[in-house]
């Protein structure tokens, strides 16, 4: 009976231990569930030519410690969780930068985080004359950092009582050069 109950607390132990690491490497926020949604094969391929895995492997190292390097399995991550986490594709793109400095697209994508990723990518000449969407970029310029889930369609700026990510006097972990 000690035997059995001694295997039996370890493989609860182990349930326990694995669930608890999967899920917290795979945890999003509420607001990311609420927008979560399968993307289309053209998404998939068009925010395909922004990612980075090297990069995002760089910035992510919570994800390499669980899912390793592979750039296949970077890039899935990222469709699947991360694009919803706010996670960003490379060191060149921060899509709450990128809505953020948007006016003329907050009226037109509101939250809808797939959009400014596809405005993104399919406007290279439009995009080439706007300043880089980096948060960095953003704080240099004196542009308060909203999430893009503080968006509403119709309306111009983050909706009333939100609360920037990063401001040119706070941005906890960013470094301006």
């Amino acid at each position: 009976m000690k035997r059995f109950a001694r295997v039996l607390s370890l493989a609860v132990a182990t349930v326990l231990a694995v669930s608890v690491f999967t899920v917290n490497s795979c945890a999003m926020s509420a607001e990311g569930e609420a927008h979560r949604r399968d993307l289309t094969a053209e998404e998939i391929q068009t925010i395909g030519t922004i990612f980075k895995a090297d990069q995002y492997a760089k910035m992510y190292p919570d994800v390499v410690k669980v899912l390793g390097e592979d750039p296949t399995v970077l890039y899935t991550h990222f469709i699947t969780f991360g694009i919803w986490e706010q996670r960003q594709p490379s060191m060149y793109f921060n899509v709450d930068a990128y809505a953020s400095r948007s006016y003329d697209l907050q009226p037109l994508y509101g939250d809808d985080i797939v959009a400014y990723y596809m405005h993104f990518c399919t406007h290279p000449a439009e995009n080439a004359k706007k300043p880089a969407p980096t948060i960095q970029a953003a704080l240099w310029d004196n542009v308060n950092v909203y999430s893009v889930y503080d968006f509403v369609k119709g309306q111009t700026l983050a909706k009333k009582g939100a609360v920037p990510v990063a401001t040119p006097a706070y941005h906890p972990g960013i470094e301006l050069k």
